[in-house]
């Protein structure tokens, strides 16, 4: 750690801090945006809580200004609709998922961030065994507990009187008062006396070292928030314009639009991710004649819209918290922008596909992982070449990456994952877009690829509750992908979901047998039972396979 930066630790009960949180003063930087936990993430949060089990500590940059333009002018408050002015203000290092879970369940399951709502489904308690459901059919919701139990609300409280008996009462409140008031979490505060480039390294890499299972980030991902403040005036102005727009649409991170827009200007990937380059090339484009700016970011913004429409129309994603890496986006808008490209009407047959297939390809494999500024110029200065299209790229890929296809032994890769983490992203992306060509639907009649992402839910066929009491696992890495992997998980219908809680395949199956069978699930009843629970992975993950062949014939081998 820097000289410069003077740490302090402190320990705080929950209801200090979640009262604190409340104020406005709690920002998250740009390279740290969007909220990824569900509702199996916040479940075992409150269990691990309530268990007085430890749940990490949260991590705080405290800088010397409260001015936010000269910090990091893309930021977000933590909760809230804007940033309200204070003295001052905490950027959010490492503990993003845990806190923001937390705002949840003390405000009904809804807050706003900026303009956008997050929302997850309640998470109850039964207070007869004691446990902790996705669904309020098991139980009691947790926010009215919170409303009975910390907020005093003289409704809940009523509500709660009626609806248990007096034991059951007495102990949840018991449960939530302990749980607020005497569960303590270490804070690291991370205070500097100034601010500058080298700062928001330090701060950038931290976020690396601590968050395990965070978004990977780096280095044009972790400078550019604080470098967006030497952008100035008109520049600044139409790349937020495109920034929020885009984040609106499809939760677009500042790091494509970045590197696609500032292509455009002619700069190459390592003068955009390099920080003295970046600055002075910054300056140039300022000085750019104001009309040819103003073309150039008209014709950004329509490539990036025919970008995002592509993927939404073929693979039925409506928003990049479902992509392993948004970098790919850059290459297909870019290819857009070249072709002067304004519609999805413009694109033919071959050339739709051959860009979806490297798409899928190019994301599944993580090529742009490393290499990232070396790989991505290679592919727009083939883009930039009068005669080029998509089959150009696929040859690149296939020097580069020495592979153009998605084998068995890769889909099989997914067995041994947890596809909720990170580190599986790939492969439920893959499973999404192979479900939805199979004109899946969402248990409920609607078709995955015509719902939001938010309204759907990852749905353990084999139910996380049953396997946990049912399947004997001793070592926790391997009860964690023996239940979150590839062939135990598909999207369906919240509702559906918590309908379905807890119960054996056995048991509920048969109620959606018709759906679930376009989502890969045997019509074999024998796969149902939990001592074929190996075999039902193993048969899921062939079907997986062979639905991929199927519609992708090009990139499956």
């Amino acid at each position: 750690m820097s000289p410069s930066i003077k740490i302090d630790v402190n320990r705080e009960y929950l209801n200090i801090l979640i009262d604190e949180l409340n104020t406005g003063k709690y920002l998250l930087p740009s390279f740290q945006r969007q909220y990824v936990w569900y509702e199996d993430e916040i479940r075992d949060l409150i269990d691990s809580i309530n268990s007085n089990y430890p749940i990490g500590t949260i991590i705080l940059w405290k800088p010397s200004s409260a001015i936010l333009s000269e910090i990091d002018p893309f930021s977000m408050p933590l909760i809230g609709s804007k940033v309200d002015n204070h003295n001052e203000i905490y950027y959010v290092i490492d503990g993003q998922q845990r806190l923001t879970s937390l705002l949840l369940l003390l405000n009904n399951w809804e807050i706003l961030r900026g303009g956008e709502r997050i929302k997850r489904d309640p998470i109850s308690y039964n207070p007869s065994n004691k446990k902790f459901y996705k669904s309020l059919t098991r139980g009691i919701d947790l926010s009215k507990l919170i409303r009975a139990f910390y907020q005093y609300d003289a409704t809940a409280i009523s509500e709660l009187k009626k609806e248990t008996e007096n034991e059951a009462f007495i102990e949840m409140e018991d449960m939530i008062k302990r749980m607020l008031n005497k569960y303590p979490i270490p804070i690291y505060v991370m205070e500097t006396e100034k601010e500058d480039e080298k700062t928001f390294q330090d701060m950038a890499e931290a976020f690396i070292r601590v968050n395990k299972y965070g978004i990977r980030i780096g280095n044009l991902e972790l400078m550019l928030s604080f470098l967006a403040g030497s952008v100035g005036g008109e520049l600044k102005k139409r790349i937020r314009e495109l920034y929020e727009k885009f984040y609106e649409i499809f939760e677009i991170d500042l790091q494509p639009i970045i590197r696609f827009t500032f292509s455009n200007f002619g700069l190459k990937q390592t003068q955009i991710s390099k920080v003295e380059q970046f600055k002075r090339n910054v300056k140039k484009i300022s000085e750019f004649d104001s009309m040819k700016a103003e073309a150039i970011f008209k014709q950004c913004q329509t490539a990036l819209e025919v970008t995002i429409n592509l993927i939404k129309d073929e693979l039925g994603i409506n928003s990049s918290s479902l992509l392993p890496s948004q970098t790919p986006l850059v290459t297909i808008a870019k290819y857009f922008y070249t072709k002067k490209i304004n519609s999805l009407d413009d694109i033919d047959k071959y050339d739709r596909e051959q860009i979806i297939d490297w798409f899928i390809l190019a994301s599944f494999i993580g090529y742009y992982s490393s290499q990232t500024d070396t790989k991505l110029e290679k592919d727009l200065e083939i883009i930039d070449q009068v005669d080029s299209n998509f089959k150009s790229l696929h040859y690149n890929l296939l020097g580069k990456a020495g592979r153009n296809k998605i084998t068995l032994d890769d889909i099989r890769r997914g067995q041994t994952l947890n596809v909720l983490r990170l580190q599986g992203r790939a492969h439920l992306f893959l499973l999404y877009i192979i479900l939805v060509k199979n004109k899946a639907d969402d248990w409920s009649g609607i078709l995955l690829g015509k719902r939001k992402l938010e309204d759907i839910a990852r749905h353990h066929i084999f139910p996380k509750e049953f396997l946990e009491e049912k399947l004997e696992l001793e070592e926790p890495e391997s009860k964690e992908y023996l239940i979150n992997n590839l062939g135990n998980i598909t999207f369906i219908d919240k509702e559906i979901n918590s309908e379905i809680g807890d119960s054996s395949p056995e048991e509920y199956i048969p109620m959606y047998l018709n759906a679930a069978k376009k989502h890969f699930v045997s019509s074999d009843e024998r796969l149902w039972s939990i001592n074929q629970y190996n075999t039902f992975i193993e048969y899921r993950i062939k079907e997986i396979y062979s639905a991929g062949r199927k519609y992708f014939p090009n990139i499956f081998d």
